[in-house]
């Protein structure tokens, strides 16, 4: 009975599935590559042109008994999500492939009748990898941490495209645009790198991320890869209109991403091959012999270096002949991460390759070294710091440090009231910036600065760093507060051009910087603070061009652990100062009672004296504080027995005055009237 439902049940997503179809991005990405190279569309046409001519041609392919071997490498890119799919997932891809290709596929019996004779055994199998372009050991799969996986075909990345003449380059990726499952482009369209296939991680295989009904995408986009159009051509989508592919025993058709067996909507009388699989629709199961003899044509014609591909001595390069099983692992993991001194951070190792039997991490700034496969690291030391992994098996060892870590300084490291104007050096062991890969982060500028004769600056004129930089504030404690606390800075910066787009952000963290949460940000226009463009190098701001920023930390009083983070997004503009960061507020301290009771503060409120009695308390070096509400002394005296404040010159409001002794310490809110 239970196997009974779960078939079932599998035929009811089986039908859904069927009905909506699944789209490849094919047209899509050749109507880009159009758009961006004129002569791309001549040479595609000649290409189809060439291809239906030599299919015409094919008499020794019939009689050739030849199995044509493909070399196959997978790159897998990730953000350490789903995405990152199994070995076993890969594997199973592969026996699908392979079954498609050579008919094997059980469900080649329920091909209608018409279509039977033709499908085809296209004697082409498929099989990963075991050497890499450099003769190294590989199992067929490399895994890259980018966030490239979120693919785009204007802007697909493809740098880690092997020789294409040696291997057919498949890429699993998280998203894709248009909602696509998968594309590629026809031989000799693209360039080199570009010459690779591109499908959706949910659809790679029957295991994993994948199922049954999605598991035939790959073999789709490799009959593209071997010169296969659309069943109704390459000139739109399919329900459109009525096409070709110039493939002679595939109907002409308008194309299908439902599975209606009986369609003949093209020539009266002419059942269209819904089933094949250059359609849309979830019921597809054969290749022709007329695309069988297409695609071969294909790899002997030469096309893109296709005729390389299964040549014997491309398939010994390979390790597909005699495949090398003896590798050592490739060290992989995610570093970018932000912390607190004291803390620990676990790592997630991304390796890959081979099976790990040793695992060994470490770092400069952490206290121990840890040979879990997910390390565990204590961190002691502030700063930018590294992290290493040693991965290690029978046949060899191989490790990567990457220096992204930020190790924020521990508790009280920033002081409340006491504006950072950057005189000191910086960095420090308080304030911390990131390095970028290419480029320098903030620096500290000595020619410039809103106050003082130091800000710090990132020249984004000459040594643009292309990408995000970050530098990070050390801890503040907000417990206690009486006002609500602010953090503030200036800053000055101009555009080169309109279009420039470069941005500032703030963020807060109120836990080590598992999490930020944005208080400010502005681009482009909205950041310059000049009047016009500046295409020349922004060097030196006039004192009108600083600008001050106040951001309110409503809401965050009572963390003890809050840092702060600027982030910089260059876009080829100008260059950014930054000066005089300043979190203030007035805080509650630990009162002395026998200190309190003998200390009044009058007229409370005041239109201009304020009278401070100690009574009879006999205590000298009594400091007195008269602050703002964002917690700015105003007014900073000695306190004698008897002592009178003017505040006659003060606007009316809130204000606090904070009275210090050996003894203890005291804050009173006072009303200006």
């Amino acid at each position: 009975m239970k196997k009974i439902l779960l078939f079932t049940l599998l035929s009811i997503g089986g039908i859904a599935l069927a009905q909506n179809g699944f789209k490849c991005g094919y047209l899509e990405a050749n109507e880009y590559l159009f758009s961006q190279d004129k002569t791309a569309k001549a040479r595609f046409e000649k290409l189809i042109q060439n291809a239906n001519n030599q299919a015409n041609n094919d008499s020794q392919l019939k009689t050739a008994a030849i199995t044509y071997t493909i070399p196959v490498v997978f790159h897998i890119l990730h953000l350490g999500g789903a995405e990152n799919i199994s070995d076993a997932q890969i594997a199973d891809e592969m026996v699908i492939l392979n079954r498609d290709f050579s008919k094997k596929n059980a469900d080649t019996t329920g091909i209608i009748a018409q279509y039977k004779p033709l499908a085809a055994d296209c004697q082409i199998e498929f099989k990963l990898a075991t050497l890499d372009e450099n003769g190294a050991c590989t199992n067929g799969i490399t895994r890259h941490y980018t966030t490239n996986t979120d693919w785009v075909a204007s802007n697909g990345n493809y740098i880690y495209t092997w020789d294409r003449t040696k291997y057919m380059n498949v890429y699993v990726v998280r998203t894709m645009q248009a909602g696509a499952a998968g594309y590629t482009y026809l031989p000799g369209q693209a360039s080199a790198n570009a010459d690779a296939i591109v499908v959706l991680h949910s659809y790679i295989g029957s295991i994993g991320t994948s199922n049954p009904f999605t598991s035939r995408t790959l073999t789709h986009e490799t009959g593209h890869w071997f010169n296969l159009q659309h069943t109704w051509g390459s000139t739109n989508n399919p329900g459109v209109a009525c096409g070709d592919d110039g493939v002679t025993d595939t109907p002409v058709t308008k194309g299908h991403s439902n599975c209606n067996l009986n369609s003949a909507v093209c020539t009266s009388g002419v059942v269209e091959n819904v089933q094949n699989y250059m359609e849309y629709a979830y019921c597809s199961k054969m290749f022709t012999q007329g695309q069988k003899s297409r695609m071969l044509n294909c790899i002997i014609g030469g096309i893109a270096g296709r005729d390389n591909l299964s040549t014997n001595a491309n398939l010994i390069a390979t390790g597909v002949i005699n495949p090398n099983t003896a590798c050592a692992p490739k060290a992989e993991f995610l570093s970018k991460a932000v912390t607190c001194v004291g803390n620990s951070l676990t790592f997630t190792d991304y390796s890959y390759n081979a099976q790990i039997t040793n695992w060994l991490w470490s770092s400069p700034a952490a206290s121990n070294t840890s040979t879990l496969q997910n390390g565990v690291l204590t961190f002691t030391s502030p700063g930018i710091t590294s992290v290493k992994l040693k991965v290690s098996n029978t046949f060899g060892i191989d490790s990567i440090e990457k220096q992204t870590l930020v190790v924020l300084p521990g508790l009280n490291s920033g002081t409340l009231n006491i504006t950072q104007s950057f005189e000191t050096p910086f960095p420090d062991n308080n304030w911390i910036t990131t390095v970028p890969q290419f480029g320098s982060g903030f620096q500290t500028n000595t020619v410039t600065a809103a106050t003082g004769t130091n800000c710090i600056w990132i020249n984004n004129f000459y040594d643009n760093p292309n990408g995000v930089v970050s530098f990070f504030s050390p801890q503040y404690n907000l417990q206690n507060m009486i006002t609500v606390p602010q953090v503030s800075f200036k800053y000055a910066y101009a555009q080169q051009a309109a279009s420039n787009n470069d941005a500032l952000k703030v963020f807060i963290t109120t836990n080590c910087g598992t999490g930020w949460t944005q208080l400010y940000s502005k681009s482009g226009a909205q950041l310059s603070t000049t009047n016009t463009l500046m295409t020349t190098a922004y060097l030196m701001p006039q004192a009108t061009e600083w600008k001050t920023e106040v951001l309110s930390l409503a809401g965050y009083e009572g963390n003890s652990k809050v840092a702060f983070k600027f982030e910089f997004t260059s876009n080829s503009g100008n260059n950014i100062f930054v000066d005089d960061i300043n979190v203030s507020g007035v805080v509650t301290v630990k009162e002395n009672n026998s200190f309190l009771n003998n200390i009044s503060v009058y007229p409370n409120p005041s239109t201009g004296m304020l009278n401070f009695k100690l009574g009879v308390l006999n205590e000298k070096n009594i400091k007195v504080q008269f602050l703002n509400s964002l917690g700015q002394v105003l007014m900073n005296e000695d306190l004698d027995q008897n002592l009178s404040f003017n505040i006659q010159h003060f606007s009316e409001g809130i204000y606090f005055v904070k009275i210090i002794s050996l003894q203890g310490s005291k804050v009173v809110k006072v009303v200006k009237e």
